[in-house]
């Protein structure tokens, strides 16, 4: 008996040793690729954020400023910008200026270029006041990659931004489908066709918000949602019938077993007379 329990003691022992050393494998493996990325999430203040110094970046595109902004108002920042060691913006042009837009005091004055309808689209847009946090206090997630310095070494700030910017964050249809329902409780409306003047178009800012296409915001916004499966007394009492008749069919080897079979047989009847 002292052997028996000894061995069960060291093959209990073995088996916490290997479950704790698999365990610190996988958290010392997310530390390695988490080093590997040399990122860390943090919060800035958006006046802090600077341009990379020479970096050959596209001017932003008002339009696409305003439809930006008109998401974050409603949803928040899904996607943190990207920032060197010193807060030069390494990728996120476009979501940056859109959140100046939306914190600027004069927004009329911070972004030019714009036509007449969607001149009154930004006058729409909420008061600084109602915006999400932290945004309402002028702060903004970025992704910091702690090891760049974007002027040293701009090639790898150049390589980072076309990285980030092609990227897409893949996001499931029920996820889809919770976005467009935060974004119509936002006033944004499933119009088809051309939008008019005036009129928030729930599709086309879910593609600005997802960065696809219209068509692929289409096709999963038109996929058929499955219905819940609702069961019913009747069909568990069912299931549970079938799952006893299979226990009454056993020989039992003890009274305790007999036992336990006639109690399974009084229950398989009074559900058999529920059904």
């Amino acid at each position: 008996m002292k052997k028996k329990t000894a061995d069960n003691a060291a093959r209990a022992g073995m088996l916490a040793g290997l479950t704790a050393g698999t365990a610190q494998a996988g958290t010392d493996r997310k530390l390695a690729e988490a080093a590997d990325r040399n990122r860390t999430v943090a919060l800035v203040p958006s006046d802090s954020i600077r341009p990379r110094h020479g970096a050959a970046t596209r001017p932003a595109r008002p339009g696409h400023v305003l439809a930006l902004a008109e998401s974050i108002a409603a949803l928040g920042l899904l996607s943190p910008l990207t920032v060197d060691s010193r807060n030069r913006l390494v990728a996120g042009l476009h979501r940056l200026d859109a959140i100046r837009l939306l914190l600027a005091s004069d927004r009329s004055a911070a972004i030019a270029g714009l036509d007449g309808d969607e001149l009154k689209r930004l006058a729409l847009l909420p008061p600084t006041g109602d915006l999400p946090e932290p945004l309402r206090a002028g702060m903004i997630p970025v992704r910091v990659m702690t090891a760049l310095d974007a002027e040293a070494d701009p090639a790898t700030a150049l390589a980072a931004e076309a990285a980030e910017n092609t990227a897409r964050r893949q996001y499931t249809p029920a996820e889809v489908q919770e976005l467009a329902g935060r974004l119509r409780a936002a006033g944004y409306r499933d119009a088809g066709g051309r939008p008019r003047k005036g009129e928030k178009a729930l599709k086309p800012a879910l593609a600005v918000v997802l960065g696809v296409d219209l068509s692929t915001v289409r096709r999963v916004l038109n996929q058929p949602q499955k219905p819940a499966q609702v069961s019913g007394f009747s069909d568990h009492a069912e299931r549970l019938a079938r799952a006893l008749n299979h226990f009454l069919k056993l020989e039992p080897s003890t009274e305790a077993e007999a036992e336990a079979i006639r109690a399974a047989g009084d229950l398989a009847g009074k559900l058999n007379q529920l059904r």
